[in-house]
């Protein structure tokens, strides 16, 4: 393995990152690509991922091509997309799926399908080792490097946005949705965090999500009045990039609002349930998360038909005491 960290970097003129399918995972593997773009500017960069992910990096200048790997084509699709990756010729595969794609496709460096895995590893560390395992990078440049919003998807976002809050309003982004239902604090409960947000901080509240999440943002809408701006359903993956980049904070879920909160280095209060918060907690220089799932029947005894009840556990209170903003700064207190 040694060999493969010695390559000569003038060598490299084309790279593949076959990162994942789901978005908040996806997102999870951009520092991957990040440090590849800044390590190697002159090659060709392209990256696989799967349909619902492919609205954050399409039209990106950034990258050569992105390829789309759908789990659920057939056996025959597979092996023409594989053919075609194979006639591309990369120097470089950085597999995070842990397949055996860059042996099918002939790369002439990769990372090993078996890696020594670090159990406790937050995923996007457990991703920037696999890259360390062919590559030895010295640093992760800034965050954001690789995504790219056009001019015309910022003047969309303004539309939205600024131009419908006062000048320079500072504003919370509350993500109220989550792919995984048992993941979901009840609607009622980000309906009093964006009362008190309102009225504490004098901030206005900006509710993201996609189309499942129109109901129940429009309701809080209903309830609170001008305080409040849904944008559920109006942007996708690249424009929901630019609001969170210039949010005051993000309240989310276990959700992709937050894993690309977190990726923007925006402060983030994350509320988590069922899953590791150690592996897919928040992961911005200025973040918290709250999780209350000791006595959580379901996450005590993952085998039982028991209903979790971790999610319900948490408080308004304790959402409203974990964080503190004073002269525009958010501030976690120490717990």
């Amino acid at each position: 393995r040694k060999s493969l960290m010695l390559f000569d970097k003038s060598g490299i003129h084309n790279i593949l990152v076959i990162s994942l399918t789901n978005i908040g995972d996806v997102i999870l593997t951009l520092p991957v690509v990040d440090i590849l773009k800044n390590d190697f500017p002159a090659a060709q960069l392209s990256v696989v991922v799967g349909p619902k992910a492919a609205s954050l990096l399409e039209d990106n200048p950034h990258l050569r091509k992105v390829y789309i790997f759908d789990k659920q084509q057939s056996v025959y699709q597979t092996i023409l997309w594989i053919r075609e990756l194979r006639r591309q010729h990369f120097d470089l595969v950085i597999d995070l799926r842990h397949t055996a794609i860059p042996f099918f496709i002939s790369a002439k460096y990769k990372t090993p399908v078996i890696l020594a895995n670090r159990g406790d590893a937050h995923m996007r560390d457990k991703h920037l080792l696999r890259l360390r395992s062919v590559y030895l990078y010295d640093a992760v440049p800034a965050a954001s490097g690789v995504l790219f919003v056009s001019d015309e998807n910022q003047r969309y976002v303004r539309g939205l946005v600024q131009e419908r809050l006062d000048e320079n309003q500072r504003y919370v982004v509350v993500a109220p949705g989550a792919a995984d239902h048992a993941k979901r604090w009840a609607g009622k409960y980000f309906t009093e965090v964006c009362y008190h947000l309102i009225k504490k901080y004098y901030v206005k509240v900006v509710l993201v999500g996609d189309e499942s999440d129109r109901r129940i943002a429009q309701r809080i809408v209903e309830m609170l009045g001008e305080g409040t701006l849904n944008l559920c359903g109006q942007t996708n993956l690249i424009q929901l990039t630019e609001v969170l980049r210039h949010a005051l904070l993000v309240i989310a879920n276990d959700s992709a609002p937050m894993h690309l909160a977190s990726y923007l280095d925006v402060p983030v209060l994350a509320l988590f349930g069922p899953t590791d918060a150690l592996k897919y907690g928040p992961w911005s220089s200025n973040s918290r998360y709250l999780r209350q799932n000791q006595f959580c029947p379901a996450c005590q005894n993952p085998q039982s038909s028991s209903r979790h009840t971790c999610m319900e556990a948490i408080t308004t209170s304790a959402v409203m005491e974990a964080f503190q903003v004073v002269n525009d700064q958010v501030i976690f207190p120490k717990p």
